[in-house]
């Protein structure tokens, strides 16, 4: 194993829903022997004698409000060797609303999720309310509800020689 690197990728999506960018495959980035593969389907659902199936569209070219939609990143180390520490962190869309689904911790990686576009982390974030109370505005922290969530992140402990994780969310079109 390596010495401890971090490896952080955040995956920036243009603004709004512009994401999809057609059906032909997105290039990898590649950052310090970590290839990263974003990928956005859209989720429908339909039942088949009697058995809810989903079906994924992948890049779709337009989507509508409500909609559901997988973001998904494919994470491969590509070094040779494996790597400790490795930090996936994806935004969540614009004009979109986090909606679970999320790949959840597995034991080799943990996940939490950001209130602040990014800047800080937790697998249960706290956001601060006000009320008042005996004629006094007090602030009480409480968690925050997952449509608040701007952005998702796995902290994979290590990611071994030529490993591929496919780590993601759902969100739904506003």
């Amino acid at each position: 194993m390596t010495s401890v690197s971090r490896v952080l990728v955040a995956v920036l999506w243009l603004s709004g829903l512009a994401l999809a960018q057609g059906p032909s495959a997105p290039a990898p980035v590649i950052k310090n022997g970590v290839s990263f593969v974003m990928a956005q389907d859209l989720v429908k659902v339909s039942v088949q004698n009697g058995v809810r199936v989903e079906e994924f569209i992948q890049s779709p070219r337009a989507v509508q409000s409500g909609d559901i939609l997988r973001e998904e990143v494919t994470v491969r180390n590509v070094k040779g060797k494996a790597i400790a520490g490795v930090t996936v962190g994806i935004p969540i869309p614009r004009e979109t609303v986090f909606s679970g689904g999320v790949t959840p911790d597995s034991g080799r990686w943990t996940v939490a999720y950001s209130v602040d576009g990014g800047r800080t982390y937790s697998p249960e974030p706290m956001r601060g309310v006000t009320v008042t109370e005996n004629g006094k505005a007090v602030t009480r922290q409480q968690a925050a509800p997952p449509e608040s969530y701007t952005s998702v992140r796995w902290t994979v402990t290590e990611l071994r020689k030529d490993e591929t994780l496919r780590l993601g969310f759902r969100v739904r079109v506003k």
